[in-house]
């Protein structure tokens, strides 16, 4: 079967789609990575759903621990976590590297395989050319739009915005919020009595004493009167 594969010229259709599939993957990773670029560049009034993703969540992180340590890792992560169509932007940068391999692997076997059925003849040729051509096609996409340069101005903005601008402001707001809880929390914490002086408390026993003795007399002078009476 695989003989017939090779003799009826299969696997130059198989590298072709791939070579295609290549391409696309390829134009999608640089078109995606320009208008990241674009985005980030005026990333204070943009609309990209990458730029207002990051921006909200470093305003959730931010208010709740009021500061965010590592700023390039935070935006390392969900830049890498960014999907276009589904499926990861750094797995559409990855797809031309695994295609270079996987069409050199098929035209290898395709060499060794109608070298041993048919020898050395214009099929072993056409196999080693076609292959050949197909790797030198992906590694020239590959080397003439490369998307690290993009990627890292992406970031360079991006950090640069979360630091100078949004860290400061969120620091700042943080430290008005805290400073009103703490006017509200003196306003409502409830007064202390003043303690009494040592004379006003003799006084206020005395005047105890006193009330009881008259009460006491009250009471005395009520039973003789009914004993009397």
């Amino acid at each position: 079967m695989l003989g017939n594969i090779v003799k009826h010229e299969i696997i130059f259709y198989i590298m072709g789609i791939l070579l295609g599939f290549s391409i696309v993957a390829k134009m999608i990773a640089v078109v995606t990575i320009r208008k990241m670029v674009k985005a980030a560049g005026e990333i204070q009034k943009s609309n990209h759903k990458l730029m207002k993703l990051i921006k909200a969540k470093f305003e959730h992180a931010s208010l709740i621990s009021d500061k965010v340590h590592n700023v390039e890792a935070f935006v390392e992560k969900y830049m890498y976590e960014y999907r276009v169509f589904g499926i990861r932007l750094h797995t559409w940068r990855k797809i031309p590297q695994k295609i270079i391999w996987i069409i050199g692997c098929l035209g290898v076997f395709a060499v060794f395989e109608s070298y041993r059925t048919e020898g050395l003849g214009i099929l072993t040729i056409k196999y080693a050319q076609w292959t050949s051509l197909f790797v030198l096609l992906i590694l020239l996409l590959h080397f003439m739009m490369e998307e690290k340069l993009g990627l890292h101005a992406t970031k360079n903005y991006i950090v640069e915005h979360l630091e100078n601008v949004c860290m400061h402001r969120y620091v700042k707001k943080n430290t008005v919020v805290e400073e009103v809880q703490e006017e509200v929390q003196e306003e409502a914490a409830p007064e202390e009595p003043e303690e009494e002086s040592e004379d006003v408390q003799m006084a206020k026993q005395l005047e105890e004493e006193e009330q009881k003795k008259s009460e006491r007399e009250m009471r005395i002078r009520a039973i003789l009167e009914e004993f009397l009476a």
